[in-house]
């Protein structure tokens, strides 16, 4: 059986119709899951999709899962957009292998934007990724292929989870000019994230950015491309990632505190946070926030009295005698007289309680005190208050 969207219903093959439909009797007979969501799926992709292990291994070895659990997908934010919507290379069922799969850049037909009235896209977005040091297409090849595609930082969690419905006071009074309860609740699971500025914390954006950036195999064949390409890479790019977590504004956010700088506040241009953070620049170029010549409105960000002088301040200091030899030897030196210090202490400690012990002094908790004797006329030398 084959089902043709555009010509409708066309019968190939009886016999597959009957197989079909045996395997999808005995499969609801066995109580497996079913596609029953919160959307419509009119299309019954879902009829083979909605099984947890429906994949392959691909001709490289890799294993490809197509399942679409329908109780996660109820809850994303596309869920009451069609499949086709994206995937309209389809035009049957069962549809032909895949060859290029779902770019960012696409219209929703079913979907319009109510402002403009025209399909929903985020093409606009898409356009702007691709201007920025991060532009790929979602199928790249060589060292392309390293950098983030949409997908790989928008995983589509789900939209505020705590709440199990949109508060009644908002959903009333948004209510009173849409005119439509079901628009509204809609609607508010899609926005209320922007609204209440939910976003990924410090700590989640440094592990983010830190995914690809700490790559030492990446890293690698950067370093090795470059130099046969004869453009040298940004002077901290290789050691991004841990020079930032040894730095000041790293071991702060590690430890929990909101507000100190992470990576996007400082490469994201801030005037639209929105922008920036899907249009990130290399920092030799001029727009970029760390360029050269903008670096001290960046720190001004959070430094009001930044200027010419605060630069000194490496944000991505590191120990490493190449690419700063004066804190390599700091350490160096600071290591030596730390480590003598505490065998210093050590060795103290043990003198001591060898004097003691020699002079017949035992170790005993007792009376508040570690150490203690009796004196030569049989006397406690601590005497415990009553």
């Amino acid at each position: 059986m084959t089902i043709d969207f555009v010509g409708g219903v066309k019968m190939q093959n009886r016999l597959k119709y009957w197989l079909l439909f045996a395997v999808m009797l005995t499969l609801a007979l066995t109580g497996l899951p079913t596609a029953q969501a919160a959307f419509e799926d009119d299309e019954a992709c879902l009829m083979c999709h909605k099984y947890p292990r429906m994949g392959r291994v691909t001709q490289d070895g890799v294993f490809r899962s197509y399942s679409v659990p329908p109780e996660m997908f109820s809850n994303t934010v596309h869920r009451n957009v069609p499949c086709r919507d994206c995937h309209n290379y389809i035009k049957e069922l069962p549809h032909r292998p895949v060859k290029t799969g779902v770019t960012c850049d696409q219209e929703c037909h079913t979907k319009k934007n109510p402002a403009t009235g025209k399909p929903f896209s985020h093409k606009p977005v898409y356009d702007l990724f691709q201007k920025s040091v991060h532009a790929r297409g979602k199928i790249a090849e060589g060292l392309d292929a390293n950098k983030p595609y949409c997908i790989s930082c928008h995983t589509n969690p789900l939209y505020n989870p705590n709440q199990t419905e949109p508060p009644k006071k908002v959903v009333d009074r948004c209510e009173l000019c849409h005119e439509k309860l079901d628009f509204v609740t809609q609607w508010y699971s899609h926005t209320s994230r922007r609204v209440l500025e939910v976003k990924r914390s410090g700590e989640e954006i440094v592990a983010l950015c830190s995914r690809c950036h700490s790559n030492e195999k990446m890293l690698e064949r950067h370093a090795a491309a470059a130099e046969e390409a004869g453009e040298p890479l940004g002077e901290k790019f290789l050691i991004a990632a841990k020079s930032y977590e040894e730095s000041f504004h790293g071991k702060v956010t590690k430890y929990g505190l909101e507000g100190a700088a992470t990576c996007l506040d400082c490469h994201a241009d801030q005037e639209n946070y929105y922008r920036g953070v899907h249009g990130i620049l290399s920092s030799r170029d001029p727009e970029s926030p760390t360029h050269k010549n903008n670096r001290v409105k960046a720190c001004r960000q959070c430094h009001e009295n930044a200027d010419e002088k605060f630069l000194a301040v490496d944000p991505h200091p590191s120990f490493d005698a190449k690419y700063n030899p004066v804190l390599h030897k700091a350490e160096a030196i600071y290591g030596v007289v730390g480590n003598s210090v505490v065998v210093a202490l050590i060795g103290l400690s043990l003198f001591e309680t060898f004097g003691r012990r020699r002079d017949g002094v035992g170790w005993r908790i007792r009376w508040g005190s570690t150490w203690w004797r009796r004196s030569k006329r049989n006397r406690k030398r601590i005497i415990p208050r009553r």
